[in-house]
């Protein structure tokens, strides 16, 4: 599950560090204009290929542009993936483990890596606007890598809040993450986004390893 967090959560500081493309993206520019760090609660529910809830978890997200976040699940367990822009931490309370990892090396084959500091993400994506449905706008992310592990991504947007994400991937499973009480510009402490691992636990440095 947390590997799957990690993906989820490189994708959503990367949307967010999307530099400006197409007039299909205007929605997406106006609410990266003048954005410098959110702060969310969050909701994220998988569901299976057939429709059927699978997990629910909840916690709160922090981001701050450029390339830092701390993505913290507090239901049904208690989960941290922290990044300063450089270093990803990985943090399972339950196991009592740290993992961490280059930032670099965390975001290689996932659409984090593409959506990443692309001049125009129209080169990597197929980008529709989909309008409005049931409250929200939608915009839709297709790669035009037919061998993506996403079949597209969709960030529907209430106003100038972020207020879903739903990721399609190409086992068919579905994963909806609904955003609340979202806080954008506010006064986040730097310290939210480094991590001293806790006495005991196991380390694991993942940093500097060879393929």
């Amino acid at each position: 599950m947390l590997k799957y967090c990690i993906i989820i959560s490189l994708i959503f500081v990367s949307v967010l560090q999307i530099a400006r493309a197409e007039e299909t993206v205007n929605l997406l520019d106006k609410y990266l204009d003048g954005l410098d760090n959110v702060q969310a609660n969050f909701k994220q529910t998988l569901l299976n290929e057939n429709g059927i809830e699978i997990e629910t978890s909840s916690g709160i997200v922090y981001m701050q542009r450029p390339g830092k976040f701390r993505w913290d699940y507090k239901e049904p367990y208690t989960q941290m993936i922290i990044t300063d822009g450089q270093t990803l931490w990985l943090y399972d309370e339950d196991l009592e483990q740290v993992t961490i990892r280059d930032i670099s090396k965390s975001i290689e084959d996932t659409p984090a890596a593409i959506l990443s500091g692309q001049d125009n993400i129209n080169e990597v994506f197929v980008i529709i606007d989909m309008g409005d449905i049931d409250g929200f706008r939608w915009i839709e992310l297709t790669p035009r890598d037919i061998e993506n592990q996403y079949s597209s991504v969709r960030l529907g947007f209430d106003k100038n809040d972020l207020g879903m994400m739903i990721l399609f991937d190409n086992l068919g499973q579905v994963t909806r993450i609904d955003f609340s009480e979202t806080q954008r510009n506010g006064e986040l402490d730097n310290t939210l986004f480094t991590f001293d691992p806790p006495a005991g636990i196991d380390v694991i440095d993942d940093r500097g390893l060879t393929e």
